[in-house]
């Protein structure tokens, strides 16, 4: 674990620190708001946390105060809670240790440090807590012999905007790397979740008779998981009833014994083939209605058992305890949503996109998140043949997994068909992109407070990421979560999000 984060740190330190030269020194000014003591920052991303730290030029025998500000990547968020222990050491193994038990307030620790001796220390962070669990290194931190050989740090204008972690932890706000990803030429059009055909059940009662509270004590309701076979209802027959099963089981039987005599007298060559096709086709007429029946219900003592066909949910129950159904009325209406059916609308003017797509991803309503067909074991199950005439599109279907049911029928759908090859190229989140006035622009994390807007020229756009063509770099860090409140900071430092560092 060491060694992982100290080489994610050594190459962070590369392009983290602005214009700070070896000693990693900055002007850190903040207007109105400087610290008294502010005139170095340093900033480093690991997999679990932000940190970001002001401290004032080192003077060997002279207590300086640190600002360690510390951010939750999960969510972020300050830090509220854990212990901090820091440990400097020089390369003569000089070491100088303080352990902060919480934070001064959330997400700052301001631990006191005093160095007796001059000379350049490696900074390591060990943050324990239940909230998160960092180690952090931070290198070459100088400390200075004396005042007269320290730097002089003086204010400097900068065009870079100031957007203060007070402010960012009030907020909804997240940042993300720029980096090269897999993505394909898309075209964006609209869909429908539907069930498969196989995985959707309406159970009908084949008897006419009353549902009985005393003989469904343990009726499932609307929600309930049932698996195949699993008791659904207990019915009392009316008084035809049991003449109507008997009829159905006598014209099976009858069919039967009819087929088997036809069948016999065409190998006697003593009737023709359309004769023996017609009694097949009437023996398995019945055969499907017997077996249906048998498949559904069985004699109790107290009447007719009816049984799930299918493992599913209830999503309908169209009767009430104590009723009279009928013969043929629908009971239950049962749905399995471990596979479901996209149903892709395609623009009969973009209808090639319908035949060469292979895969698509979609989002659907009230979910962020973007799926793609075959990541979740999905496959193109086909196009229609025929356009939809009411709006003028072209059917296409895809079957996937539904993973935890997250995905429900009758949602509607973002689909982004996948057509042409998979190519990698530098992109960021949609989310990141603010439209000002016609043009596309981002706000880059140049360090934890300060950042700046870019003008992007974009390509593609993929399943919720945009190819960026020019004005970002891979590895800088975009706001994707928050962008358009910095944005209103650089519009006044009195917007109404508040500003100025409060420790």
């Amino acid at each position: 674990m060491f060694k992982t984060i100290y080489k994610f740190i050594l190459i962070a330190t590369v392009s983290i620190f602005i214009g700070c030269g070896h000693d990693h020194e900055q002007n850190a000014g903040h207007g109105e708001d400087a610290h008294a003591h502010a005139g170095i920052t340093a900033t480093y991303w690991t997999a679990a946390t932000e940190m970001f730290m002001e401290h004032p030029v080192l003077i060997a025998g002279q207590e300086a105060e640190f600002l360690i500000h510390l951010t939750d990547i999960k969510n972020f968020k300050p830090v509220v809670e854990g212990k901090l222990t820091i440990d400097f050491v020089n390369d003569e193994g000089v070491k100088v240790s303080v352990t902060l038990e919480q934070p001064k307030r959330d997400g700052i620790y301001t631990p006191k440090i005093k160095f007796d001796t001059p000379g350049f220390y490696n900074m390591t962070m060990v943050l324990t807590g239940n909230q998160v669990s960092d180690r952090i290194i931070v290198e070459d931190i100088k400390v200075y012999e004396n005042e007269s050989v320290a730097p002089h740090l003086h204010e400097e204008t900068t065009t870079n905007i100031s957007f203060l972690k007070e402010q960012q932890w009030k907020i909804d706000f997240n940042v993300e790397p720029v980096v090269k990803r897999e993505m394909r030429k898309s075209v964006i059009v609209t869909g429908e979740i539907n069930v498969k055909p196989e995985y959707f059940a309406k159970v009908v009662s084949p008897i006419a008779g009353i549902v009985l509270n005393k003989n469904n004590t343990n009726l499932k309701s609307i929600g309930s998981f049932v698996k195949k076979g699993e008791l659904l209802l207990n019915v009392s027959p009316s008084a035809d009833a049991s003449v109507n099963i008997q009829r159905i089981k006598n014209d099976f039987l009858l069919s039967k014994s009819e087929y088997e005599r036809v069948q016999n007298l065409f190998e006697k060559k003593a009737v023709s083939q359309r004769r023996l096709d017609e009694a097949k086709f009437d023996y398995e007429a019945k055969l499907a209605s017997y077996n249906a029946m048998l498949d559904q219900i069985k004699f109790t003592e107290s009447g007719f058992a009816i049984f799930s066909p299918i493992d599913g949910f209830i999503e309908k129950i169209n009767f009430n305890l104590g009723a009279q159904i009928s013969s043929g009325q629908e009971l239950f209406s049962i749905v399995n949503p471990n596979r479901l059916v996209l149903q892709v609308d395609v623009p009969s003017s973009k209808s090639s996109a319908a035949y060469e797509s292979k895969d698509a991803s979609f989002k659907v309503e009230g979910n962020d998140t973007y799926f793609t067909i075959s990541h979740l074991n999905g496959r193109k199950l086909s196009v229609a043949t025929s356009l939809n005439e009411a709006n003028r599109t072209v059917p296409v279907y895809f079957e996937f997994n539904n993973p935890q049911s997250k995905i429900k029928v009758g949602m509607y759908a973002e689909v982004f068909l996948k057509i042409g090859d998979v190519v990698n190229h530098i992109s960021i989140p949609q989310s990141a992109i603010v439209n000002e006035d016609g043009i596309q622009t981002v706000y880059v994390q140049l360090e934890g407070e300060a950042f700046e807007k870019r003008i992007v020229k974009t390509g593609i756009v993929d399943a919720g990421f945009v190819q960026v063509l020019e004005g970002l770099n891979e590895g800088e860090r975009v706001v994707t979560v928050g962008a358009y409140q910095v944005r209103l900071a650089t519009l006044s430092v009195d917007s109404a999000i508040g500003h100025g560092h409060v420790h």
